[in-house]
C-alpha cells in the first residue's frame, strides 16, 4: 500500500533511548578476564616450581647422606689398607729374618756339594760382592777349574757364573792355578742371597764338605 502525505511536511523522527557504551563494558571484562589468567598461570607455574625445589633439595639431603656414608667406608678401607700392609711388613720383615738364618746353610751345603765333586779345587775365601758371591781359590789344572765352573752352573744353586781371573801359580814347587769367580745364589725358595762378611776360618781338607756356618773357606 502506498502512502500519501497530503500535509507536505516530513513526519518528524523518533530518537533511540540513550545506554551504557558497549565498548567500554567489553574492555573491563576482556582486563579482568586476562588478569584471572594470569594469576591462574602464575599460580600453576609456581606450584610446579615449589615441586620442583622440594624435589631438588630433598636429593641434596639423600646426597649429603650418601656422601657421609661413603665418607665413613672410605675411612675404614683404609683402616683396613694401612693393616693390610702393616701385615705386609711383618710377613716381609719374617722372610727376611727366614732367608738369612737359612740361606747361608743351604748356600754352604750346596757349596760343598760341587766342591766334593772336584779332585783336585780348593777355596780361599767366599764373600758378598754386592748381591753376588765372590770366590777365590785353585786348582791343579785347568780342566778341574773348568770342571768346577761347570759344575756350579750345573747345580741349580749357582746362577751367572763368571770367571773373573786365574793365573799361574808355582809356588812351593807345585804349579797350581789361581781363580777368581763370581756368582748368584738363588736358594729352592726363589730368593737371591748374598753371603754376610765373616772373619777367616780354617778351611775343610780336599774332598770334603765345608761346615755350614762358615762364610769363608781358608785353604
Amino acid at each position: 500500500m502506498i502512502k500519501i502525505n497530503l500535509l507536505g511536511v516530513a513526519p518528524p523522527r523518533t530518537k533511540a533511548a540513550p545506554g551504557p557504551p558497549a565498548t567500554r563494558v567489553f574492555q573491563v571484562v576482556t582486563f579482568v578476564g586476562a588478569l584471572i589468567v594470569s594469576f591462574a598461570i602464575v599460580g600453576v607455574i609456581y606450584k610446579v616450581w615449589s615441586n620442583q625445589v622440594a624435589e631438588l633439595e630433598q636429593r641434596q639431603k639423600q646426597e649429603k647422606l650418601r656422601q657421609s656414608e661413603l665418607a665413613g667406608v672410605k675411612a675404614q678401607n683404609e683402616k683396613y689398607q694401612q693393616r693390610l700392609k702393616d701385615l705386609e711388613t711383618r710377613i716381609n720383615t719374617i722372610q727376611a729374618l727366614q732367608n738369612s738364618r737359612v740361606g747361608p746353610v743351604e748356600m754352604m751345603s750346596a757349596l760343598g756339594n760341587v766342591v766334593n765333586r772336584t779332585g783336585d779345587v780348593y777355596l780361599f775365601t767366599l764373600a758378598p760382592a754386592a748381591d753376588r758371591i765372590l770366590l777365590k781359590g785353585q786348582s791343579g789344572t785347568v780342566d778341574s777349574m773348568a770342571n768346577f765352573i761347570g759344575y756350579l752352573k750345573n747345580s741349580g744353586y749357582f746362577q751367572n757364573v763368571q770367571l773373573q781371573q786365574f793365573y799361574q801359580d808355582d809356588q812351593h814347587a807345585r804349579l797350581n792355578y789361581r781363580f777368581t769367580l763370581d756368582c748368584l745364589f738363588k736358594s729352592p725358595t726363589g730368593a737371591v742371597i748374598a753371603p754376610a762378611p765373616a772373619g777367616p776360618q780354617e778351611a775343610a781338607p780336599q774332598g770334603t764338605a765345608p761346615q755350614a756356618p762358615t762364610p769363608r773357606l781358608v785353604r
